[in-house]
């Protein structure tokens, strides 16, 4: 189907609609030229801001692929409903050119197996692969030059037949501390920093760990380097500065990081290293979000990456902190569906992801800074949290800005100490 300027109708899929909030429909060069079409599962559909919901030209709700689904999975759809939906788009009159988008971690690979089944562009499975499981990545980089982690995968054998001996040999190859996570979660869920044999020995006799890495620990500062891609060409790159590395954000310590300025000498070192590890795995138009440590010997030692923006939280800062829409340059990217610039000027800002604890919520403390803030607490006075080890659980976001980044950059480090919520003590919840 063609518009009345012979233009080609280019419909772009959506596959869950997480960062669709940070998304600008106003800017589109030619909405008459494009067909939104969103697939989505009931749960995060009505989870969905009712704005964000008006973005999209047809919407296909379908049952959740789990029962009870967690925070992290409750956005998967089921996998035959997405077929069902996915075949009636394509075969639509006015669809006209066809592209598949996902930019929730745990579902990008279906999103290319889906391209590879319905002759879709885009990535494919072996394309992906190397943005998903994490041994895979850094074997990738092996004589790249690239410095990465030591690294092995989890032998499931070992462990269930002799756990000392495994331990053992273990810190042989990657040291101690080592770090135990799984090669293709997100949001630190399921990461664990082993310190002893004790920690080792006290995993449960459940543990499944054929699908885990161990790593050697890093010391060092952690980034992020934030990059769009088109046509092999970096057209946007954004490098930040994280407050704690992700381990001691689910110990109860703020999840921040600080979109650094562009005449930071960190800046064009840091996408340089990371360009240099997208071009061996296969650079992929759209967004990338690479984590490096960088060591107190000024070392960049590369962490992983994802073939994505940031979250939520994250991606609302550095497209105020830039004046980029970051989510348009992404589908403008991987779709051809172009976009004006971001219009507003920019503004130095970054972004804090509170975590939960377990125990009972004593009181919500506001930030002593002296930058504005603004502060979206998820949780309230009087709750009762359970554990757990996901950054996607929050217990709030907040937003801080200033117009001087040396004002800025000094109360985000002023937050390292900051304990948005104090929970009672056990002592206390027994005498109450």
């Amino acid at each position: 189907m063609t518009t009345s300027g012979a233009t080609t109708v280019k419909t772009a899929v959506i596959l869950s609609a997480r960062g669709m909030p940070m998304f600008r429909p106003d800017l589109i060069e030619d909405p008459a030229a494009k067909r939104l079409v969103l697939i989505v599962s009931e749960p995060e559909w009505a989870a969905t801001p009712e704005k964000v919901k008006g973005y999209f030209d047809q919407v296909y709700v379908e049952p959740c692929a789990y029962e009870d689904p967690s925070a992290l999975i409750n956005s998967a759809v089921e996998p035959a409903a997405a077929r069902r939906a996915l075949k009636e788009i394509t075969a639509a009159a006015e669809a006209g050119t066809v592209t598949l988008h996902c930019y929730d971690e745990l579902f990008m690979m279906f999103a290319a197996e889906l391209r590879a089944e319905f002759g879709l562009g885009g990535p494919l499975p072996s394309d992906m692969l190397p943005y998903r499981d994490k041994c895979v990545m850094k074997d990738r980089l092996v004589g790249s030059g690239v410095r990465f982690p030591r690294f092995r995968r989890f032998d499931q054998e070992r462990f269930e037949r002799d756990r000392t001996g495994y331990f053992t040999w273990i810190v042989a190859e990657v040291g101690l501390p080592f770090v135990l996570k799984p090669v293709d979660s997100a949001g630190s869920e399921g990461v664990r920093q082993i310190n002893s044999l004790a920690d080792f020995n006290a995993l449960p006799e459940s543990f499944e760990g054929g699908s885990c890495e161990v790593e050697e620990f890093v010391t060092g500062t952690m980034y992020s380097v934030n990059l769009v891609t088109e046509g092999g060409r970096t057209v946007f790159a954004g490098v930040t500065e994280y407050l704690v590395n992700t381990l001691e954000v689910v110990q109860g310590r703020v999840n921040a990081d600080i979109n650094l300025r562009d005449d930071d000498p960190r800046v064009p070192r840091m996408v340089a290293f990371a360009e240099k590890a997208l071009n061996t795995l296969g650079r992929l138009d759209g967004s990338t979000h690479l984590e490096l440590f960088l060591t107190p010997r000024d070392e960049m030692v590369f962490l992983e990456v994802g073939a994505r923006f940031k979250g939520l939280a994250g991606l609302a800062a550095m497209q105020r902190n830039y004046a980029a829409a970051i989510v348009n340059m992404t589908l403008q990217a991987e779709s051809g569906i172009a976009s004006r610039p971001y219009p507003d000027p920019p503004e130095y800002c970054f972004d804090a992801v509170i975590p939960k604890r377990a125990g009972l919520v004593e009181k919500l403390n506001e930030p002593e800074i002296q930058s504005p803030f603004e502060i979206t607490w998820k949780v309230r006075e009087g709750e009762e949290l359970a554990s757990t080890d996901s950054l996607f659980t929050a217990g709030g976001t907040f937003l801080v800005w200033n117009q001087d980044f040396d004002v800025l950059y000094r109360d985000f480090y002023a937050l390292a100490d900051y304990r948005p919520i104090t929970y009672r003590s056990q002592e206390e919840k027994e005498s109450a």
